[in-house]
Order: structure tokens, then C-alpha cells, then sequence
């Protein structure tokens, strides 16, 4: 069984005993009966969530749907999938992730196992011989086997033993839900970095066409002032707007390679020189998705489901230390044979062993209350991480749609920029205005071009996180091999 089905039967304890005994029979009929009632289906009363999100109240957004694909699925760029499934695959950070959910579900599986009886077997042998004998004589030996088994079983009478259990499965569960999370920041991660090399590879193509204009200004400038239809300040200007637009390459190939480094550690991969030369194109994200109501956020956020399964298991712990104030009862069945080797003698025994907890100094209680104590931190930590949730929710939609409403000024802004700039060297040509106003429109309209790349990678960015703050959605975990299979 994996430890994804493995948690997902929590209350599945095995019922299938491999003994016939009587006895366990009436120690089933005894347990179960548990003096602290734990919430199974917690209604986590400090958590009210409005009844919708502020800045989700737009048409595109009520028009779209949620689809059961994995998020990044829906920018419908191949290359972008295959590194996240790259990086889903080879991430050093998960692999962490599945060791500690491996080391949960053993521990679940420990505290499983005091619900069933134990049985141990045990043999030995020993000789005698006769105390001193004179050298000439031979001692005589006397040999003995001793054979027996013993079948000890501490019932559950007031769901002691059985709420650790379920703490410890809580656990495993909270575990796996902060392997989904990881996988949700990595892939999130993946998809930033991506957008930013590709924002970055569009700049350096964009500098590249602008050093271009700017030579060939500078070229037209120079030979005007030959003819003596400009001045040397005209040439100095152009000359002084391509080695600014030079100076930027440097940097812009420098950060372009800094992110395909920290692109390669995020996929666990040795840093290459040269392979992330993709298409530059920056395109607009999908439709806005329904991002549904707030309350989804419980179902769709892995953190969250974390730290509300942790709050549950801190309440399953409660109920082990309530019921550790009270007696605890052991039962158990003894067979032994001793004797000759031919084992004739048999010693049949039984027992019942009654602790009755009577004085610890108030340790018991303290151990309640902080539990108690324990409870309350969790839930106060559930609210505010459930919060936090909607702002983020709230934040990404409103930056969203802010970077867009400010990607539309600008382009219009580049627009307006191109047709004063084609105005002035029209009027630069014929002689009727100095350089002036060539040199300043055209140091608007490049700064606009690159600013455009940048504000269309801005909006990829929020998109990506809105799906991190709503949690995704991702492909049903249930139905991706997570880790390797725990003996059972």
C-alpha cells in the first residue's frame, strides 16, 4: 500500500486479526469507547469567509471555468510544461518532501500496531552437571528445553491507543499536503523564471533593433553635417543615444544568463551555457478563471489543508491525554513447556494487568492542558494563514488587473510616441527643425518598446501568482505515482 492509500483510509483500521482467541473477541467488544468525543469534520468557527472575493467581480472573470488540467497547462506553451515536469521530477527539495512523508507513514504504521495484540516466542536449553567427582569418575549431566509463548494485548478501553493512532495518520496527511505545496511554489517558481528569461531575450532582441535605428541615425546625422545641413551637436546627440542603448546589452545578457542559471538549479540540473535560446515571444495570459468563493480556498490550497489537518490531529492528541488519566488494562495469554527434551511438561498461565494512575504531581492535567494550549495556537495559525490566503487571492486579482489596464496606456503611449517621432524627422529632413526633437522622441519610443516587454512579462507574473494563491489547481494527486510502496 503507498502512503497515499495508505492516509486515505484513515479510519480504515484492519480488522483482520490472524487468531482465533476468545479472548480478543472480548477485548474488541471492550475498546472503542472513547471519553473525549474528537471533531471529525472540524468546523473551524474563527474562520469566516466572505461570500465572495472583491476583485473577482468582473465579467471575465464570472465567464471562465476552472479545468482539471495542471495550471500552467493553460498558458498552452510546451516548453513551459516540459520544464515544470522537469523540475517536478528531479527537484532535490521534493525528494525531501516524500522522505519525511515516508518517515510519517512508518510512524503511523508504529502506532497502528499497538492496536493489535503481540505474540513473542522464546526457546532455550541448559545442562547440569554434578558438583566435584573424583578425577577417575564422570559427572553426570542433566539436560533441559524450555519452549513458550506469549500473546499480551493492552485494549483500547477508552480510545487512548487509538487516538494516537489517528494523530499520527492526521500527520502523514499534513505531510503529504506540504509535498502538494512544494510542488505548487517549484512549479510556480519554474514558471517566473521561465517568463523572465524569455522577457530578457526579448530585451536583448529589442536593444539589438534599436542600436540598429540608432546607427543608421547616426549615419544620416553625420553625412547631413557633412553637407553642412546639421550641426555637430546633432551628430554628438545620436552618437550619444547609441552608446547609451549599447551600454544596456551587457547587463541585459548578464541577468539573461543569471536566470538560466537560477532556471537550471530550480530544475536540479548541472547549469548549462546556450540552451535556453526559446522564442521571445511574450504572449498574454489565458482568460482570468473563475476563481470560485473564498471558502473554495479550504478544498484548493495545500497549505491550508496542512494546517488543517494538523489542527485535527492536535485534537486527536488531546484525546490521548485525556484518556492516559485513566486505567489502563492489559490482558494476555502464556504457554511455556519445560522439561526433558521430550517436553512433557506444560505451564498454561493468564493474566489481566490493571494500571490505575493514582498520584504524577498534576502531569497528566498539565499534559491537557497543553495540548489544549497547543489546539488554540493551531487554530489561531489556521485563521491567519486563511486570511493571508484571501489577501493574496484579493492582491493578485487587483494586480492583474492594474498591470493590464497599464500595458494598454502604454502601448497606447508607444503609439502616440511613433507617429511624434515620425512627424519630427519628417520636419528633421526637410530642414525646418534641428535634431532636438528627433533625439527626444526617439529616446521616448525605445524606452516605451522595452517597457512594454517588461509590463507584458509583469502580467504573466500576476497571473502565475494568482494560480500559487489559489492553490493551483493540479492534477489529482491521487492519480500520480507519489512515492515508492511501504511494506506492509
Amino acid at each position: 500500500m503507498s502512503a497515499i492509500e495508505l492516509i486515505s483510509a484513515r479510519k480504515g483500521i484492519d480488522s483482520r486479526l490472524p487468531w482465533g482467541i476468545g479472548v480478543v473477541g472480548i477485548g474488541l467488544g471492550l475498546s472503542g469507547c472513547a471519553i473525549y468525543q474528537v471533531q471529525e469534520e472540524m468546523e473551524l468557527s474563527q474562520v469566516e469567509a466572505p461570500s465572495m472575493f472583491v476583485e473577482a467581480d468582473v465579467p471575465s472573470a464570472r465567464e471562465a471555468v476552472w479545468t482539471d488540467e495542471s495550471w500552467w497547462e493553460s498558458f498552452e506553451d510546451p516548453v513551459l510544461t516540459g520544464l515544470i515536469e522537469q523540475g517536478l521530477d528531479g527537484s532535490f527539495s521534493l525528494r525531501g518532501f516524500v522522505a519525511r512523508i515516508e518517515q510519517a507513514a512508518a510512524l503511523s504504521k508504529q502506532s497502528g500496531a499497538t492496536l493489535f495484540p503481540t505474540l513473542n516466542l522464546s526457546a532455550g536449553a541448559d545442562a547440569e552437571w554434578d558438583g566435584e567427582v573424583a578425577a577417575t569418575e564422570t559427572r553426570d549431566r542433566e539436560d533441559s528445553r524450555s519452549v513458550g509463548g506469549l500473546l499480551r494485548w493492552e485494549l483500547d478501553l477508552l480510545g487512548r491507543l487509538s487516538s494516537a493512532h489517528q494523530a499520527r495518520v492526521l500527520q502523514q496527511e499534513a505531510r503529504v499536503e506540504d509535498w502538494r505545496d512544494a510542488r505548487l511554489l517549484l512549479s510556480a517558481a519554474i514558471a517566473e523564471r521561465y517568463f523572465e528569461i524569455k522577457e530578457q531575450q526579448r530585451q536583448l532582441e529589442v536593444l539589438r533593433a534599436q542600436i540598429d535605428i540608432n546607427e543608421s541615425l547616426l549615419k544620416l546625422t553625420t553625412l547631413r553635417y557633412g553637407q553642412g545641413q546639421a550641426s555637430i551637436v546633432d551628430v554628438l546627440q545620436q552618437r550619444e543615444q547609441l552608446d547609451e542603448t549599447k551600454a544596456r546589452v551587457p547587463e541585459a545578457e548578464a541577468r539573461w544568463g543569471a536566470l538560466g542559471y537560477s532556471l537550471d538549479a530550480l530544475l536540479g540540473r548541472v547549469p548549462e551555457r546556450g540552451s535556453r535560446k526559446w522564442d521571445s515571444t511574450i504572449s498574454s495570459p489565458p482568460p482570468l478563471p473563475q476563481v470560485g468563493i473564498p471558502a473554495k480556498l479550504l478544498a484548493n490550497r495545500p497549505d491550508l489543508r496542512a494546517s488543517r489537518l494538523r489542527v485535527m490531529s492536535i485534537d486527536y492528541e488531546i484525546g490521548e491525554a485525556v484518556a492516559a488519566q485513566f486505567p489502563s488494562l492489559r490482558i494476555g495469554l502464556g504457554v511455556d513447556w519445560r522439561g526433558n527434551p521430550s517436553f512433557g511438561n506444560a505451564i498454561e498461565s493468564a493474566f489481566a494487568d490493571l494500571a490505575v494512575p493514582l498520584f504524577a504531581g498534576g502531569e497528566r492535567r498539565a499534559e491537557v492542558r497543553r495540548r489544549k494550549a497547543e489546539m488554540d495556537e493551531a487554530l489561531a495559525a489556521y485563521a491567519e494563514l486563511f486570511f493571508s490566503a484571501i489577501v493574496d487571492v484579493e492582491s493578485t486579482l487587483l494586480l492583474e488587473r492594474k498591470l493590464n489596464e497599464r500595458l494598454v496606456l502604454v502601448v497606447a503611449q508607444l503609439q502616440s510616441a511613433q507617429r511624434l517621432l515620425t512627424e519630427a524627422r519628417n520636419r528633421y529632413s526637410q530642414g525646418l527643425t534641428d535634431y532636438l526633437p528627433v533625439f527626444t522622441s526617439l529616446s521616448i519610443v525605445q524606452n516605451l518598446e522595452r517597457e512594454i516587454v517588461s509590463s507584458r512579462r509583469d502580467v504573466l507574473s500576476a497571473r502565475v501568482g494568482l494560480h500559487r494563491a489559489l492553490g493551483g489547481p493540479l492534477l489529482n494527486p491521487e492519480n500520480q505515482p507519489l512515492i515508492s510502496r511501504i511494506d506492509e
